[in-house]
């Protein structure tokens, strides 16, 4: 595949409203065919997403958006002596209007992966009866997930797919040990996924970045590409980087990349890569037209407060009776009058009751449309669980559906983890034959003494295994193995109690003798 073929890439896309219910009319009596109705699309880049998540990329802040405000003023001239000349200068002054663009983005996004990655990856067994052995090989990749910080790449990759549409973690083994790396468009990274027409499998994978030198200037342009047994790496110069060799071969129609090194084996059977994408783009994307609305309006809501906030002071005099002295600021500290003057303050408008009726439902919609919850404010305690559901139900829902969506990229992590994991620690086929079931558990806001109780009543009643209830503790005490630990603290316990049992029997026994040999000297003992 040429190189201009890998560096190809599906837009994200936002609908328009053109042709919408514009198809033309029929009568009862002869039914037309279905029309043909070709949508059109606006292209939103990877570069708009982070322009949005940051409040200083924002359209507001855009004077081909919002623009600032031209004033044009006549001024006298005056001649050297001060004497009006009777000539007129126009003049354009430019009134910066206020901008404020909040970071709305930024929250939805926190809120999204909380309540996605706040819990740990679910892992159990599937099997009705587990050998020793496959207990202990499960208790191995258990840890060795943790160990290798999976939980936090896992997060690294739904943050980046949550900001910027897409994300990507690359396995790879040297010498023999696991590692892995997070690609995100954040860091500078895009993403070239190509899948099998018909198995919808992931055949090649390639990633592009730049180099850049001291000053910020691009030097060149890497090229990495994954497929199902090698990595190869290729490098163009751009900008100041750019060569004679690489004009020349541009002239000639090639796209100028050179392999550096040789392909090498990443020790994988398949495409070491688990990617994911979301076509709806970034996580805030149904809220961002709520959100240039509240912007725009809470900046003309200002700027009418700047012009009209303050109140106007009306004088009424005859004459240059009145003498006024301000200060730096502008302020009026002292006020000279006739006696005959009068002066009065004209008092300030206020925001209408149905322009904070918009903002305030601006504000609310931004949040329901993108699934997030505004922290109620209690007047109570602590809530049970049903309560604290109820009322994080939009999040824990938008959460749920993410569950499912992220489990084919989730099925990728731990099948590549485990192959490349099982070479590590030389248990390669006992990791693939592992009968797991994995899934992402919605995190949501609970009071954990609660979830202890309702385990131990199951406990208790009969209907819930200790080992079960042990595991579902693990998520939230973040340890392992605790069913083994308990088992061996049981062990420990009762060998004990034998050992200390043993103890009283032989101390029983000894004195039994003691007294019985005592006593028998006693009866030998004869009178003299």
């Amino acid at each position: 595949m040429k190189k201009r073929e890998i560096k190809a890439k599906r837009p994200w896309k936002r609908i328009r409203p053109s042709g919408y219910i514009s198809h033309g009319r029929f009568s009862s009596i002869e039914e037309p065919l279905m029309p043909a109705d070709n949508m059109e699309f606006e292209i939103v880049t990877q570069a708009d997403f982070i322009r949005e998540y940051y409040p200083t990329g924002h359209a507001i802040n855009d004077p081909a958006f919002y623009p600032d405000i031209y004033r044009e003023e006549e001024e006298t001239v005056y001649d050297e002596n001060g004497d009006d000349t009777g000539k007129k200068i126009r003049r354009i002054y430019k009134e910066l209007v206020p901008r404020y663009a909040f970071a709305f983005q930024q929250i939805i996004t926190i809120k999204q992966l909380v309540h996605l990655c706040g819990n740990d990856i679910q892992f159990e067994l599937g099997a009705a009866r587990l050998t020793d052995e496959e207990q202990e090989k499960f208790l191995s990749f258990r840890e060795g997930w943790l160990k290798k910080d999976m939980e936090v790449e896992f997060y690294k990759l739904a943050s980046s797919v949550k900001k910027t549409g897409d994300g990507a973690l690359v396995f790879y083994l040297s010498n023999r040990v696991l590692g892995c790396k997070s690609l995100s468009y954040m860091n500078g990274d895009t993403l070239y996924p190509h899948y099998d027409s018909i198995t919808g499998e992931l055949t090649l994978f390639a990633r592009s970045y730049y180099d850049y030198d001291d000053e910020g200037n691009t030097t060149a342009e890497w090229l990495e590409v994954w497929d199902k047994k090698y990595m190869y790496r290729y490098k163009k110069g751009v900008g100041k980087g750019r060569t004679v060799y690489d004009v020349v071969i541009g002239i000639f129609g090639l796209d100028g990349y050179v392999q550096v090194g040789e392909k090498k084996p990443h020790g994988f059977q398949r495409v070491p890569v688990a990617y994911k994408r979301d076509e709806e783009g970034a996580c805030w994307s149904h809220s961002q037209g709520s959100i240039d609305g509240y912007e725009m309006s809470f900046s003309q809501m200002a700027h009418n407060n700047q012009a009209f906030g303050e109140p106007i002071l009306i004088l009424q005099s005859e004459g240059d009776s009145v003498d006024i002295q301000h200060d730096l600021n502008g302020t009026i500290k002292t006020l000279s009058m006739g006696t005959d003057d009068k002066a009065s303050y004209l008092s300030s408008q206020s925001a209408s009751e149905s322009y904070m009726k918009q903002i305030d439902t601006l504000y609310k919609m931004i949040y329901e449309q993108s699934f997030s919850v505004i922290p109620p404010e209690l007047k109570s305690g602590d809530l049970p669980a049903a309560a604290l559901k109820i009322l994080y139900s939009p999040a824990y829902e938008k959460a749920m559906i993410d569950a499912a969506e992220y489990q084919d990229v989730l099925r990728d992590m731990v099948e590549l983890f485990a192959y490349g994991y099982g070479v590590e620690t030389e248990n390669t086929i006992a990791f693939g034959n592992l009968n797991m079931r994995y899934y992402i558990e919605p995190y949501v806001h609970i009071n954990n003494s609660a979830v202890v109780a309702d385990l131990a009543s199951a406990v208790q009643n009969g209907f819930m295994s200790v080992q079960t209830a042990a595991e579902k503790l693990e998520t939230i005490y973040t340890t392992n193995a605790e069913y083994d630990r308990i088992l061996k603290e049981n062990k420990e316990n009762r060998e004990a109690a034998l050992a200390d049992e043993i103890a009283k029997k032989k101390a029983t026994l000894l004195a039994s003798a003691k007294n019985n040999s005592s006593t028998s000297g006693k009866q030998n003992i004869k009178p003299s």
